[in-house]
C-alpha cells in the first residue's frame, strides 16, 4: 500500500473528526475556538528517504522546519510555534547533533517560528518530526476553486528533480544550473510571506503546498474543488530545457512529476490577479500563471500541446509507491 492508500484506510476505519474540526485530507488540520482557529501541520523527515546525498545536518534540520512552514503558509497562516521530536542514532557524534540544533535555530530565526518543545528518542536512523501550529480566522482550502479562474504558481518547477538527477544519476549540467538545482534541494525556501499576504487580501480561492510535485498538487485541487485544470504554460526555470536535452530527459516530466518542490499553487479569479501580482512584485516575487480551471471534466488535469489536449498523469512523489 502506498501513502495515499494508507491515509484512505485510516479515514475508512477511524473516520473524519467531528464537525467543526476540519476533515482529514488538506495540508493542515483546523480546530476552531471561540475567537480564532488553531491550525496544525505535522511532517516527518526520515534520513533514508528524505535526505539527498551531500546534505549536512544543519540543512537537514532546516528542511524539516521548511516542510511544515510550507504547509501553513500555503493556507495563508503565519507559523507560530513548533514541537520538534528527534530520533537520534547512537552513531551520531556530538558535533552532528550540535549542527542539527544550529539548523533548527537558524530556521527558527528565518521563519519566525518558536521551538516550544518536543521529544528525543533513540532510533536506527535519523528521524525528525515537526508539529507546527499557527492561528487564523480562516484558511485557503484545496477545495475552493471555481471554473474560469487562473491557475497560478509562486515560481518555476523542476530544479529539485534536476538536482536529484545530478546527484543520483551523474547527469551533466553547466555550473550555474547545477548550483541552482542543488541549492533547491539543500536550502529550500518556501514563499511563506507571500502565501500569507495573498490570503490577507482575500485573493486565492484555493491553494496547496506543492512538495509532492506539480501534477499531484493540481489533481488535488481539481478533485477536491470539482473542476478541470488546463495547463497552458509549463513553469520551466532557466536552463532546464538545455539540461533535459543534454541528458536525454523530458523537460515537462521534470517540471510536472518531480517532488521536493516547495512552491505554492493557487487558483485566483481574473479580477484579482492584478492585485496579486502587485503584492508579489512588492515582495520581490513573480507569480507565474500556468493555466485555467474549467467546469468539465471534473477531477482531471490536461496540458495543451500544439493545439492538442494531452492528459497529465496523476503521479509525483509518494512514499511506499
Amino acid at each position: 500500500m502506498d501513502e495515499k492508500a494508507i491515509i484512505n484506510l485510516i479515514i475508512k476505519k477511524v473516520g473524519h473528526p467531528a464537525f467543526p474540526i476540519s476533515k482529514i485530507g488538506d495540508d493542515v488540520a483546523v480546530i476552531p475556538f471561540e475567537k480564532q482557529s488553531l491550525v496544525i501541520s505535522s511532517d516527518m523527515l526520515v534520513y533514508s528517504t528524505d535526505v539527498p546525498p551531500g546534505m549536512n545536518y544543519s540543512q537537514i534540520a532546516r528542511k524539516s522546519i521548511v516542510m511544515s512552514v510550507s504547509d501553513l503558509s500555503s493556507k495563508g497562516v503565519i507559523p507560530y510555534g513548533v514541537l520538534v521530536s528527534l530520533g537520534i542514532t547512537r552513531s551520531m557524534k556530538r558535533s552532528d547533533i550540535e549542527s542539527l540544533i544550529d539548523g533548527f535555530s537558524s530556521a527558527s530565526n528565518d521563519f519566525g517560528v518558536r521551538i516550544v518543545g518536543g521529544d528525543v528518542n533513540e532510533t536506527s536512523e535519523l528521524i525528525i518530526t515537526c508539529s507546527m501550529f499557527g492561528f487564523s480566522d480562516s484558511i485557503v482550502k484545496r477545495g475552493g476553486a471555481h471554473p474560469n479562474e487562473s491557475v497560478v504558481v509562486s515560481g518555476p518547477f523542476g530544479l529539485p528533480a534536476s538536482g536529484l538527477k545530478i546527484l543520483l544519476e551523474s547527469a551533466k549540467a553547466d555550473k550555474r544550473f547545477k548550483i541552482n538545482a542543488l541549492n533547491s534541494l539543500y536550502v529550500p525556501t518556501p514563499p511563506f510571506k507571500l502565501g500569507v499576504e495573498l490570503h490577507k487580501s482575500g485573493i486565492p480561492t484555493s491553494s496547496i503546498d506543492s512538495s509532492d510535485g506539480l501534477a499531484v498538487s493540481l489533481y488535488e485541487i481539481s478533485e477536491q474543488s470539482g473542476v478541470c485544470i488546463r495547463i497552458d504554460n509549463i513553469p520551466v526555470p532557466d536552463g532546464l530545457v538545455q539540461f533535459a536535452k543534454t541528458n536525454n530527459l523530458v523537460a515537462d516530466e521534470l517540471v510536472l512529476y518531480g517532488g521536493e518542490e516547495y512552491e505554492i499553487v493557487w487558483t485566483i479569479p481574473d479580477e484579482k490577479f492584478g492585485l496579486a501580482n502587485r503584492i508579489a512584485k512588492r515582495m520581490g516575487r513573480r507569480l507565474m500563471p500556468i493555466g485555467r480551471t474549467l467546469s468539465k471534466p471534473t477531477g482531471s488535469v490536461y496540458l495543451t500541446d500544439g493545439g492538442k489536449n494531452k492528459r497529465v498523469e496523476r503521479r509525483g512523489w509518494m512514499h511506499l509507491n
